[in-house]
């Protein structure tokens, strides 16, 4: 028999990005929530690592920052992907991107939430069940190590990452979904040359010996002096790479100069972590007295870098239109709808991207026309990487439309001096 933990006004499961912002910023609208976290922090996840100001604006406003620069991680100045060059854009106080291992930024999130008065946090529990009970509540059942709880809330939010055990109790649909497209894997590394201008940097390669004609590798400078240093190849070769990662991974860097020079001076403190299985899909963002926040509700490659971003974006914006329900009296199911639609609108102009559906949607001279402007265009690559980073709304440039007027020169550009982001607030 479950013992009772009590009633909550919410139950976050995921305590990393995603969960961390939303149980933060419900917590300053005075909610009573139980978070919980299956592991133990502190304790590394797969990710890209890299985040920007948009992460960076929810931490502010969820009161995280403070502890995040205090880790005392570099900040990068600029973008070097093989698509796009440009510093990034100003965006209100940030103009600089963060890499932080996740074992270091998880476990400052988690502790500084934990903290708070009306949180109640588990770590090393399971959620087994979630059951709805009725129009005003629901039941989760936790397994720890030794005893089984359960706890009640008229709301259950899934920050549980892709593999979401809320989304799959709760029933969300799946809107969108599209097979992975690539294999990535990372170490960290010490003593390796950081440029003067630091940079988040990327490169192109291939792999024919194992069937890739697309790969590519990533150096981000990271915190304790250490940097990240990543291989992938496109999603056919993975069966062939994942066979014997690690001579495939030195195989792959040392075919791409500019990365190997580096890579040989410096010293590997770090297994090997990746993986093949990353699906792209998005789920439906909300329901009767649920929600789906960060990777839970939409993930997707992480070549466009969007994962830690879209975390905390879409925390936030749950967070924004919940505290509607206090300030202005509307129905929490209106609140969620509201989020829902404003998440979608926010993630599925950079979605097609990072797809590449957004690519399929044009003709080849089109898309190779606004690549050849990008690189001769420095406001245009600027554009991009604003885009990139949500400091201006992505479908700015990334719909079939806007690459069209862009790669025929007819589109005006706007500015990327920006003095609020506008995916913070609303």
């Amino acid at each position: 028999m479950a013992k009772q933990i009590g009633r909550f006004d919410a139950i976050v499961v995921g305590a990393r990005i995603a969960g961390c912002v939303t149980t933060a910023a419900l917590a300053q609208l005075g909610w009573s929530i139980l978070l919980i976290e299956r592991a133990q922090f502190p304790r590394p996840t797969l990710s890209t690592h890299l985040f920007f100001s948009d992460t960076l604006h929810a931490f502010q406003r969820a009161g995280l920052l403070e502890p995040v620069l205090r880790i005392g991680a570099p900040r990068l100045r600029w973008l070097r992907f093989p698509y796009v060059a440009a510093p990034f854009p100003e965006s209100g106080e940030f103009d600089f991107a963060l890499c932080i291992r996740r074992d270091v930024l998880d476990t400052a999130l988690f502790e500084t939430v934990r903290s708070l008065s009306n949180v109640t946090a588990l770590t090393s529990a399971r959620v087994t069940a979630v059951r709805r009970v009725d129009d005003r509540r629901w039941d989760v059942v936790v397994e720890t190590t030794s005893e089984e709880w359960l706890a009640s809330a008229p709301l259950v939010i899934g920050a549980d990452g892709k593999d979401s055990i809320v989304a799959r109790q709760v029933g969300a649909p799946v809107l969108q979904e599209i097979p992975p497209l690539f294999a990535w894997y990372y170490t960290y590394v010490d003593d390796l040359p950081w440029d003067s201008d630091l940079a988040a940097l990327a490169y192109r390669g291939d792999y024919p010996e194992i069937g890739a004609e697309y790969a590519a590798a990533f150096l981000f400078p990271c915190d304790a002096g250490l940097t990240l240093v990543g291989y992938g190849v496109e999603h056919r070769a993975f069966p062939a790479f994942r066979r014997d990662v690690t001579h495939h991974f030195f195989a792959g860097l040392r075919r791409i100069p500019e990365v190997w020079e580096r890579f040989a001076a410096a010293r590997q403190v770090a297994p090997i972590r990746g993986t093949g299985h990353l699906p792209n899909f998005l789920r439906q963002a909300s329901g009767t007295g649920w929600a789906l926040v960060g990777d839970a509700g939409c993930h997707q490659d992480p070549h466009s870098v969007q994962g830690m971003g879209n975390a905390a974006r879409s925390a936030w914006l749950l967070a924004e239109e919940l505290a509607r329900v206090q300030t202005e009296g509307i129905d929490l199911q209106q609140a969620l709808a509201r989020y829902a639609s404003r998440r979608d609108d926010d993630l599925l102009p950079m979605f097609a991207f990072t797809t590449f559906e957004l690519r399929r949607r044009l003709p080849d001279d089109i898309w190779e026309r606004f690549e050849a402007r990008t690189r001769e265009d420095p406001h245009l690559a600027s554009l991009r990487v604003a885009a990139m980073v949500h400091a201006i709304h992505p479908a700015t440039v990334y719909t079939p439309e806007r690459v069209v007027s862009l790669a025929n020169g007819e589109a005006v550009l706007p500015s990327t001096r920006l003095k609020n982001n506008p995916y913070a607030s609303s």
